[in-house]
């Protein structure tokens, strides 16, 4: 019988000579070198000693990771060619992109779903809250002390703008949102549903940005109007403030393009334009701030922020609120002032937090709170829900009658050491282009919380180079005094309501 492998043929072996190995070795040790040589060439290195380019190196490093020029060419090719997303965001027809995590709201397991326990699940520090009951809770405190909650889920992108997914136009509220809604109205909570107020605002393009998670000008208008009917409902008296609009131009190119991490994204997408109505008082031309005497409370997110927040991207130079946003609009409409605490991603428990460590003297004055967030914080189940650092925290009032700790005022200079800090994420791969982040320090046998910039425009501020273990001087601020950081997306690992959180203005080694 005849072999069956007689008539296969074997190659010789390959062998390279000793100027060979050389050659494949020098062409393996360029291609490492090629991540490290593009930190290199950021702007060129200064004559500095040996020790100071290995930290200017490292420093890069930290803020680049290798390959990462790379990959924003890879992705903006992709963009461009194939209309690709990534792992963030969902690039959809018509130059509509949409947040993932919306996504996982409307077509996921939902906030009732307990996860299985399993050896393979991220590591957590916390347990799991549904956001029914705690919302509830949070209704039933605010009602002991005479205030009236009136919560308002936005709908989110994928669930009234259909047609970049490929999708029926005709718009109705995913099942999993119909039910938390029913919840919470069987609970007790005043529930607004934007479903209905659809139909005033017909076309996609008019509910929210293409590029952008939030929506657009005209479907923020028409949801102050429905707002402001319920808190007059609710027992507020219209005030007389007087109030007029300006009409202003604006562009931005969205967070979700930023999100794509393309690198620059101008060739890839035009600015979206948008004309915004600021609100200014009558005569002066100032625009409406704040007011902590005011009875009518905003709590929100960046839905009440991006009209607000020039780092939200709708700018033209302005470094304090542009006043076009939610709470501005909001005052308008009830001709008096109102109380605004608003913080980026913080939609859940942050706000809430702020809110209960108000002193005693200023919560005694509020008769309604109106609580504004992204209806994605309702309907994500556990774990993508963590992904997006959305997390339902019980929050405790002080007890009625018991004296309230006065919040500290000025400027505090102290020498402390950091024990703890927050995780800090890639900037490239939030949604959100600013962050502080939370860190203890001792000083005097006492713990100190202190916020402290991590990124602004998704570039590492030099505070997230603190290292705990080490003695720092700063100087200290009260958060609520610097609105830009009172905004931002807070990045905080620890839960402290008993200690006063201070704001790092400045900060340098103490040894």
């Amino acid at each position: 019988m005849k072999n069956p492998y007689e008539d296969i043929i074997v190659a010789d072996e390959i062998r390279l000579s000793g100027r060979g190995l050389r050659f494949a070795a020098y062409v393996f040790f360029a291609i490492l070198l090629v991540p490290v040589l593009t930190l290199l060439d950021k702007g060129g290195l200064s004559p500095l000693s040996g020790s100071q380019v290995r930290k200017q190196l490292e420093e890069r490093a930290a803020t680049m990771p290798l390959l990462e020029r790379w990959r924003q060419q890879d992705q903006a090719l992709l963009t461009r060619v194939a209309g690709a997303g990534n792992q963030r965001v969902l690039s959809g027809r018509a130059g509509w992109l949409y947040y993932r995590s919306d996504l996982d709201a409307i077509h996921g397991k939902g906030p009732y779903y307990e996860e299985p326990a399993s050896v393979a699940r991220e590591r957590v520090t916390t347990g799991w809250r549904s956001p029914v009951p705690v919302i509830s809770d949070f209704a039933g405190q605010l009602s002991a002390r005479g205030i009236h909650l009136i919560l308002v889920p936005v709908p989110t992108k994928p669930m009234v703008c259909r047609e970049g997914l490929g999708l029926n136009v005709a718009v109705a509220p995913p099942a999993v949102f119909t039910r938390v809604m029913k919840d919470l109205t069987a609970a007790g909570v005043e529930v607004i549903d934007l479903f209905p107020m659809l139909e005033s605002v017909p076309t996609e393009a008019g509910r929210f940005l293409k590029q952008d998670t939030h929506w657009t000008p005209a479907m923020m208008e028409a949801t102050v109007g429905l707002v402001a009917e319920r808190v007059i409902s609710s027992g507020v008296a219209r005030g007389d403030l007087v109030t007029r609009f300006e009409s202003v131009e604006r562009e931005s190119r969205g967070d979700l393009a930023e999100m794509l991490g393309a690198g620059k994204i101008d060739a890839l997408f035009s600015a979206e334009e948008a004309t915004l109505h600021r609100v200014v008082g009558e005569g002066d031309g100032v625009i409406i701030a704040s007011d902590a005497d005011s009875p009518v409370v905003v709590l929100g997110d960046s839905f009440v922020n991006v009209y607000e927040d020039p780092a939200l991207g709708f700018t033209d130079g302005e470094e304090t609120s542009i006043g076009a946003g939610f709470s501005s609009h909001l005052a308008a409409s009830l001709g008096q002032t109102v109380h605004t605490i608003a913080i980026n991603g913080g939609g859940a428990s942050a706000v809430r937090e702020a809110f209960a460590a108000l002193p005693g003297e200023v919560l005694a004055k509020k008769r309604t709170v109106v609580w504004l967030l992204s209806s994605r914080d309702l309907l994500l189940a556990e774990l993508p829900a963590r992904r997006a650092g959305i997390e339902w925290r019980e929050v405790r009032f002080p007890e009625t009658g018991k004296p309230h700790l006065p919040a500290s005022t000025g400027v505090v200079e102290i020498t402390a050491t950091l024990r703890e800090r927050s995780r800090i994420e890639d900037p490239a791969q939030t949604p959100y282009a600013s962050a502080i982040y939370s860190a203890l320090f001792v000083a005097d046998g006492e713990d100190r919380l202190v916020f402290l910039w991590a990124f602004r425009d998704r570039k590492l501020e030099p505070g997230a180079s603190l290292e705990p273990g080490r003695r720092y001087r700063l100087r200290l601020v009260p958060l609520e005094d610097n609105a830009a950081a009172g905004r931002a997306t807070r990045l905080d690992d620890f839960f402290r309501p008993e200690l006063e959180p201070s704001f790092a203005e400045e900060f340098i080694p103490a040894e």
